[in-house]
């Protein structure tokens, strides 16, 4: 609520309000947690948001994945969440475009076994690209490259199996990231069916090559903790990333060495 994201936060309400409209048979209902927020400003915010929003919020500030946690968790408990919902992880500044959610919807809906689902994002979203990107069985590779957090979508089964996300991954911890990469690669494990969409089907600003050192360590690290389960070749073309970053010297030496340590003893404790 300090951030000064609230014309952001306002277009992902908005894209959820028209995708509502355009939902044929099936309803959102959008966990959102307010950080740095009051009593006060909760139920202002609480007042006018979409029917479908259920807000909490905490006074301060906490790390991306214990944010989804606080919404998860009392989901998890009791009998969990609805085994056939469709469940996502939108960030504040994403949004989806016209008919995207009834589409993603469509497809869990007409394939049973369909447990996980995810697609591209960018900037400018292809609108209705779903008859020409049709889902394929994904990939690991696919998985590592092209998964993140606003663009995953499970079966309620496969989250009430994984359960929370890992609280030392993330924005606003020391790691950093790979958070969501990580809740992908649990999902594909317990998932019966999982299938992407070679398409920016999700509005999000576009992936920067500025940013590819600060989210090198968590990433490899993730994948040194996954290696034994299907994706030992991802975790050493991470090295050579690395390596290559290095001599391109967008990461520094040091920084690498530290990352590549922390990988191993992660490989070896698994």
């Amino acid at each position: 609520m300090r951030g000064g994201r609230v014309d952001v936060r306002h277009r992902m309400l908005q894209s959820l309000v028209e995708s509502q409209h355009s939902l044929r048979g099936h309803e959102i209902t959008l966990f959102l947690l307010l950080q740095n927020c009051t009593p006060g400003e909760l139920a202002a915010f609480a007042a006018s948001a979409p029917a479908f929003v259920r807000a909490s919020a905490v006074a301060g500030q906490v790390p991306l994945s214990a944010a989804r946690n606080l919404l998860l968790r009392p989901l998890l408990a009791g009998d969990g969440i609805d085994s056939d919902a469709v469940v996502a992880f939108p960030d504040d500044d994403c949004w989806y475009p016209e008919g995207f959610l009834d589409q993603a919807a469509s497809l869990f809906a007409r394939d049973a076994m369909l447990d996980f689902w995810f697609c591209r994002y960018a900037s400018r979203p292809v609108r209705k690209a779903f008859a020409a990107a049709k889902p394929t069985r994904a990939s690991t590779g696919e998985i590592v490259r092209n998964s993140s957090s606003n663009t995953i979508f499970l079966r309620g089964r496969v989250v009430n199996s994984i359960g929370q996300f890992d609280e030392a991954l993330g924005v606003g911890t020391p790691l950093g990231g790979s958070e969501d990469l990580d809740y992908a690669l649990r999902a594909q494990r317990v998932a019966r069916e999982t299938a992407y969409c070679d398409a920016a089907l999700v509005g999000h600003r576009d992936k920067s090559r500025s940013v590819r050192a600060r989210y090198y360590a968590s990433s490899l690290l993730v994948l040194a903790r996954h290696a034994r389960e299907g994706v030992r070749g991802e975790y050493w073309r991470k090295i050579a990333v690395g390596m290559f970053l290095t001599l391109q010297l967008e990461l520094k030496p040091r920084d690498f060495a530290r990352a590549l340590r922390s990988a191993i003893v992660e490989g070896r404790s698994r």
